[in-house]
């Protein structure tokens, strides 16, 4: 399955852009046509949301279903029924527009199938219950690797409260602006005694041009084989977007996930998100912590 969502998030962007700019391209070149009107309306917001946080890389989360944007789609594709309907009912049309506006209508009806897909299924992890990441288990052990490619393993972090963030690599947008957040309240998690480790199934070389962008205290991994992943079951295999491989990232990756252990190595928070748009507020794991010093 998390082939086919590969291929699908590949592919959605670009059918959503091609059908948005070829319908803004027939307004203006011939005028109002409910059609396409409405075939916008439905690709036009899901597309600026994607555009703002591929460029901005400053939205870490979003609401579970985009109502907002769900309704313009459902406005955009009554609006297109409307005019395909009111189309047939001309009977000036010729048959050559008859055949466009059959196609303009699928055109609109596939793009708000697409969407709708992206939003309810391709956006759901389809996580399983993991039963070695509940409240008051000991984390798992496992490995990684530092930025300098020097073996890591988990018992080092234990004697201080730890935030470990397992993102999906530096590709991510709101992995990129997850880590922003933390980095941004580093001071106060410093100063309640905790330590924040970032693990992601990338190379070296990746996490060490993220250690150097956020330029914080924290420690930097890589998980290149994923066993990591694999020891605190949290892979998601082929779950990279088609086309990221050509960067170097594995086909495998993790699904986002957060844990906070005490200094015995205790989890006493966890977040394992089944929407990948779904994060925790770095606010939450300050309350956490602050719990740890009553």
């Amino acid at each position: 399955m998390n082939k086919i969502k590969s291929f699908f998030i590949g592919l959605f962007p670009m059918i959503a852009m091609g059908v948005m700019v070829y319908g803004i391209y027939y307004q203006i070149s011939s005028g109002l046509d409910l059609i396409w009107l409405g075939a916008i309306l439905i690709t036009m917001p899901v597309m600026l949301f994607l555009g703002r946080v591929m460029i901005f890389k400053d939205m870490a989360r979003t609401s579970a279903h985009f109502p907002l944007i769900t309704s313009i789609a459902f406005l955009g594709l009554a609006i297109s029924i409307y005019g395909y309907v009111d189309s047939l009912q001309n009977l000036s049309t010729a048959g050559l527009e008859n055949t466009f506006n059959t196609v303009s209508i699928n055109i609109s009806i596939i793009s708000f199938i697409f969407y709708m897909l992206y939003n309810f299924w391709y956006s759901s992890l389809d996580r399983c219950f993991n039963p070695m990441l509940q409240l008051g288990e000991k984390l798992p052990k496992f490995d990684a690797l530092d930025i300098d490619g020097k073996p890591i393993h988990s018992s080092d972090f234990e004697g201080a409260a730890t935030i470990y963030l397992f993102f999906r690599g530096n590709w991510c947008p709101l992995c990129m602006a997850q880590i922003k957040e933390i980095a941004d309240q580093y001071r106060i998690i410093s100063d309640l005694g905790a330590r924040v480790v970032l693990c992601a199934p990338q190379p070296e070389k990746n996490t060490q041009v993220l250690a150097d962008k956020f330029n914080v205290p924290f420690i930097f991994l890589s998980d290149t084989n994923g066993k990591a992943a694999d020891a605190l079951g949290i892979r998601m295999q082929d779950g990279l977007p088609m086309g990221m491989g050509m960067l170097g990232y594995d086909k495998d990756t993790v699904h986002p996930t957060v844990i906070i252990t005490d200094k015995d190595g205790m989890i006493i928070y966890s977040d394992l998100t089944n929407n990948y748009r779904i994060r925790p507020e770095p606010e939450d794991f300050i309350v956490v912590l602050k719990q740890l010093h009553k």
